[in-house]
């Protein structure tokens, strides 16, 4: 992908990173723009009012609130964003799919986001989240119902190259290690909403111990984002069956990817010798053939 597709990828990945900034009336219109097929060239604001039934001010405010001139700017980019979109229409599922047709939108929706998500991710923050990793006295992560797996993926990623740190998604566990930390200490919290007040609470504790603060979320005006020290942008489709959740896991796993290799290239040796011996210690127990 060029660099002028990314760009303009970025586009609905920003939209939906702001979905949170706007009411209930305001989401359920730019939700409406961003999906495929309904705003066009020559659609009018008069058009789009009377699709939503809701007044031309209004769409103009979402339009600013989406931090566009109007609407004609609006529509200019996500007609460009349309473009550069590799199908025709959106993916959610119907009851009429059969299986062919529910793997490819299941696939291409993962593929989509993954490509929204590339186009917004800034390689200094990754970078400065992987020096604050390495060279933190402990690393704590932080993550609740779907976002725990991800931080125990990520805790497995750090062990191998011999960073100890600890994932926990039991509020009582995470209030106790949060009120143990230092100032040389880093916390890494991933939620998808950014709302999540366990993970909240826990990080207001954690700051007033001045440990630093580094999250992966789809949100930048997020009550998590606000208060993290370094954010990490995960956009991704939200639908009633696929599910924004599902292919946030993927995104977020892509990410910390990202971050894990980020880690070991500011120390390649060092890591590249304590990786090197993780696999080394666990391989008799992979049998000959593994």
């Amino acid at each position: 992908m060029t660099n002028v597709d990314g760009n303009i990828l970025a586009i609905g990945a920003r939209i939906r990173m702001a979905l949170s900034r706007l009411s209930l009336t305001e989401k359920t219109i730019a939700e409406w723009l961003i999906t495929k097929g309904n705003v066009k060239e020559e659609t009018s604001i008069k058009e789009v009012a009377a699709a939503m039934n809701v007044s031309e001010p209004l769409i103009v405010k979402v339009a600013k609130k989406l931090e566009y001139q109007g609407f004609r700017e609006l529509r200019t980019a996500l007609v460009a964003y349309f473009s550069a979109l590799p199908f025709d229409q959106e993916f959610e599922i119907s009851e009429v799919d059969n299986l062919e047709i529910v793997l490819d939108k299941v696939f291409n929706t993962s593929i989509q986001s993954l490509k929204e998500a590339k186009s917004v991710a800034k390689p200094s923050v990754i970078s400065h989240a992987a020096a604050l990793i390495g060279q933190a006295n402990h690393v704590v992560i932080l993550g609740v119902g779907g976002s725990a797996s991800v931080c125990r993926d990520f805790e497995h990623k750090l062990l191998r190259i011999g960073i100890l740190g600890h994932s926990y998604s039991d509020y009582h566990l995470m209030l106790m290690v949060c009120c143990q930390l230092e100032e040389n200490d880093v916390v890494i919290v991933i939620s998808q909403s950014g709302d999540t007040v366990e993970l909240l609470k826990s990080i207001e504790i954690a700051k007033e111990n001045k440990a630093k603060i580094i999250c992966i979320t789809n949100d930048d005006a997020s009550p998590l984002s606000q208060a993290s020290d370094l954010s990490i942008f995960s956009p991704a489709y939200d639908g009633p069956l696929i599910g924004q959740n599902a292919v946030a896991r993927i995104v977020q796993l892509n990410l910390l990817d990202t971050l894990f290799i980020a880690i070991i290239i500011q120390d390649y040796r060092g890591t590249k010798t304590k990786l090197d011996r993780s696999i080394q210690v666990v391989k008799p127990l992979h049998g000959k053939n593994s």
